[in-house]
């Protein structure tokens, strides 16, 4: 790819997935203007069909190789990243903003349209093409789920929400439905709805319906108007618009340029509601300041922030929402009749969450508002907290209704209700769920080998919500019948329970393969991309390294060759260091000195063990060197020999800090042995 691909990827990236959409729903929206006003505000001299038809293998079964190829390069160097094949994306949604009725195309036409946009051709690039462009738009929804709204919340429909005469341009399609002048408008619409309901946010079929009612669809795009029309895209028109709904925090701009937001969380902890803040950003300072005297502190190494200086949750800051700003920050949270709580790994207690999660226990709060849809929803999916708590707790706004451990089962019967009540509780639907993947588990040496388990502690498989929903899930080339309950009912399938072997394992669905691998003990190797090493011609190796080729790697010569060196049998020493010193030290016999600190708790710690361990000890291991091992506690220096043997201190480090740290700790001991470590010090202090 050259500088321009490139280019147009980063102006992309940043334009329609910056950080200042976190929190925010983002619509990946590009037409003609959108192209033309990016390219001259950004200075890019190429316009963007052009760069991407440079790339295409026209002719072959897969004309977009080249632009995944490039992805995948991408990826390997930075795993986090965008996916790097958003030009041809927006390529795709120009062709869907070009949809109307013309001399020559129908306003259901898309393909003629791509093919002509990229080669100049309506018939070069064909429906028979299109499959991969589907599968990047799937890849992008997966990579911003995982970003947990970090780079915006995705718009993205899951395949089984597209018309099945639209399984693959539904993506693109989607992305084109609101125009920029749309979104801004959208405010304006919200307030005028609001002002006059009796619950917010609205579901989305309630806001279309009200737009007809009200006549206002006469101020949004032609595309806005043509899907409102269109039974097959009507239900994805409403999804999305209740989507914007439910996060509008009452501003008059849904995402002000370079404004970050901070969403405010409930949190229920000890009997009291309380608010916490939650900062998607890559900078997340220790303390920010609001107006009015609002002031965030950070909670530890977390994005969460102790909120202090606004009103604690009632029933009257949750119905109407609360916003403040700051510079360059907006800490708001959206007026709401429903408040769902779930357990939070981060925070450890309950907290509020954006919706419900199959098979964990919440607690749901209602507006008086809202009390029906949320009823008739329990009714129709909970397993359990159907019946109201009718129990006088302090901590229950004003009002509301508390329902508490509703737990829902079955993932399939939950959507089934969601769409069906809508009402108050229609947005709050399971995450989506576009790729089969893993989920949870204890890995044994995760810098190593991300997809090795502990036998035993396999992870749980997460199925894609895909349009037939008739897939069957294979592990190891099998139907496993432990497992048809869990995928029957939608939820994850815990691997676990089918006691595998240590080896190497797949999880197969719908055509999508996993593998994944367990042991007793974490025995593996880095795997590694490129192989350095010497090549070897005519029995010589060359004096300087390279890397080596498929071709040299044979007869290469990879590694350290040790057969000249004559080993030492060096045994080593391990001693037991005070995790509650205050400074640990090791003055070597030849001068050298460390400082020594304890090792971080490693993160499979927590998930292994049930409670926080917090040993007194660290261990410290020393091969082949002997010195003085140094505690300081309560101000007093204490001193143990560790192979001592006698001091000379040398240039190798440096002596005067070694004989600066001996002389304030020389009442660390009274053996002999520790005595000439001091006399050494002082000669060297002359």
């Amino acid at each position: 790819m050259d500088h321009s691909y490139q280019a147009w990827q980063d102006v992309l990236a940043e334009e329609f997935f910056g950080r200042q959409h976190a929190g925010h729903p983002t619509l990946f929206y590009v037409d003609d203007d959108v192209e033309r006003d990016l390219r001259h505000g950004y200075g890019l001299e190429e316009p963007l069909p052009s760069c991407v038809s440079r790339f295409l293998r026209l002719g072959t079964a897969d004309p977009y190789s080249a632009l995944d190829e490039y992805r995948w390069r991408q990826w390997k160097q930075d795993k986090q990243g965008v996916p790097a094949f958003l030009p041809l994306l927006a390529c795709s949604v120009i062709a869907a903003s070009r949809m109307v009725n013309d001399l020559n195309h129908r306003a259901t036409t898309y393909h003629a349209r791509f093919s002509e946009l990229l080669t100049g051709d309506d018939k070069q690039l064909g429906s028979q093409n299109y499959e991969p462009i589907s599968r990047m738009w799937q890849v992008l929804a997966s990579w911003q789920h995982s970003q947990r709204g970090a780079r915006g919340l995705c718009t993205l429909p899951a395949p089984a929400d597209l018309p099945s005469n639209r399984s693959m341009i539904g993506f693109a399609q989607s992305q084109a439905l609101l125009s920029g002048a749309d979104r801004s408008f959208l405010p304006r619409l919200f307030r005028s709805l609001r002002e006059h309901g009796t619950t917010w946010p609205l579901p989305g079929d309630a806001l279309l319906a009200q737009i007809e009612i009200r006549g206002m669809e006469q101020y949004l795009s032609k595309n806005f108007r043509n899907a409102l029309g269109e039974n097959d895209f009507r239900p994805l028109l409403a999804k999305l618009m209740g989507n914007y709904a439910a996060s509008w925090d009452g501003s008059d701009e849904l995402v002000p340029a370079g404004v970050t937001r901070a969403e405010l969380v409930v949190r229920l902890d000890a009997g009291r509601l309380s608010w916490v803040a939650r900062l998607r950003s890559a900078e997340q300072p220790e303390r920010i300041d609001l107006a009015g005297g609002v002031v965030l502190e950070r909670l530890g190494d977390t994005a969460y922030y102790e909120v202090t200086g606004l009103p604690a949750p009632d029933a009257n800051t949750l119905s109407k929402g609360i916003r403040r700003n700051g510079d360059g920050l907006v800490l708001s949270r959206p007026a709401a009749s429903v408040l769902v709580l779930a357990r939070d790994d981060v925070l450890g207690v309950w907290a509020g969450t954006d919706g419900f999660r199959p098979g964990e226990a919440h607690v749901v709060l209602a507006a008086p508002a809202a009390r029906r849809d949320v009823q008739r929803l329990l009714d129709r999916a909970a397993t359990s907290g159907r019946s109201a708590d009718t129990g006088k707790l302090a901590w229950v706004p004003q009002g509301w209704s508390l329902h508490k451990p509703v737990v829902f089962d079955d993932t399939v019967t939950l959507r089934a209700a969601l769409k069906e009540v809508q009402g108050a509780v229609g947005l709050l639907e399971p995450p989506l769920q576009f790729k089969l993947r893993l989920e949870g588990g204890l890995r044994l040496a995760p810098s190593l080998d991300r997809s090795l388990y502990l036998r035993g502690g396999e992870p749980q498989v997460v199925l894609p919500d895909t349009a037939e929903g008739t897939g069957v899930l294979l592990v190891d080339g099998k139907e496993r019948p432990e497992l048809r309950k869990a995928v029957a009912a939608g939820r994850p399938a815990p691997l676990a329970v089918l006691r595998l072997e240590p080896g190497r394992h797949t999880v197969s669905y719908a055509g999508a393969t996993i593998e994944f691998a367990t042991a007793d003990q974490a025995l593996v190797e880095p795997k590694v991309d490129t192989v350095c090493g010497f090549t070897v011609v005519d029995g010589a190796a060359s004096t300087t390294p390279s890397v080596l080729d498929e071709g040299a790697l044979p007869a290469g010569v990879t590694g350290a060759d040790c057969s000249g060196v004559t080993s030492r049998d060096a045994e080593t020493t391990m001693e037991l260091c005070r995790r509650d010193a205050d400074e640990v030290l090791f003055a070597a016999a030849d001068g050298r000195l460390w400082t020594l600190r304890a090792p971080d708790q490693p993160d499979w710690w927590a998930e292994r063990l049930p409670d926080t361990p917090a040993p007194l000890r660290f261990e410290a291991g020393f091969h082949g060197i002997g010195g003085w091992l140094l505690e300081r506690r309560n101000g007093r220096w204490r001193g143990r020999p560790v192979n001592p043997g006698t001091p000379k201190p040398t240039n190798t480090g440096n002596p005067q800090a070694w004989a600066q740290a001996v002389l304030n700790a020389q009442q660390a001991s009274g053996e002999p042995s520790w005595a000439a470590y001091v006399q050494a010090a002082k000669e060297l202090n002359r």
